[in-house]
């Protein structure tokens, strides 16, 4: 993000001064820059989960065809959503950075999976084997390097496709209990 214009209504101006003072304190301190966000998951019947982060709570659990009761979206469903709110939480703070008045952002995305990996039923990976989204910006903005600025953010910023696309070091155990 370099020059701000400032926005036009008053909540794009609150947003530009809410990330301006994230944006200063990373630059102050680069320690500030260091996030951890964490969940806690219970299964708790069947294939219904109970997931709690900060002070939210929500449910996944499989649809019918694949054993569960179709009582909240999959953790696939989720990664899919993940990566849709992401891309849209990105344009719209850059947006609002380069000064380009975002009216709308709308993120449609696919994701296929080989149900043999997850089944063990061959070498498949059990994870998705291709992702396809579409964005779609509703601006009045014209300026084609703004928005070719805002395409390439969007591109090389969200943390979630970020997520996606690269392998991540991940660590883990799995322990019993009597």
């Amino acid at each position: 993000m370099s020059t701000l214009t400032t926005p036009k209504n008053k909540t794009d101006l609150k947003l530009q001064d809410s990330l301006a003072g994230v944006i200063n304190a990373v630059k102050d301190n680069p320690d500030n820059a260091e996030a951890a966000f964490s969940v806690t998951s219970r299964l708790e019947k069947g294939f219904h989960s109970t997931i709690n982060t900060r002070d939210f709570e929500f449910i996944s659990d499989e649809p019918e065809s694949l054993g569960g009761k179709n009582e909240g979206p999959n953790p696939i469903e989720y990664v899919l959503g993940a990566l849709a709110a992401c891309q849209e939480i990105v344009i719209k703070a850059h947006a609002t950075q380069l000064g380009i008045e975002v009216k709308s952002v709308k993120v449609d995305a696919t994701g296929d999976l080989d149900l043999h990996g997850f089944f063990n039923l061959s070498k498949a990976r059990p994870g998705f084997t291709n992702v396809r989204y579409q964005t779609v910006i509703e601006t009045e903005e014209t300026d084609p390097v703004k928005l070719q600025k805002l395409k390439d953010i969007s591109l090389k910023n969200c943390p979630v496709l970020d997520v996606i696309q690269n392998p991540v070091p991940v660590t883990g155990e799995v322990t019993y209990i009597n």
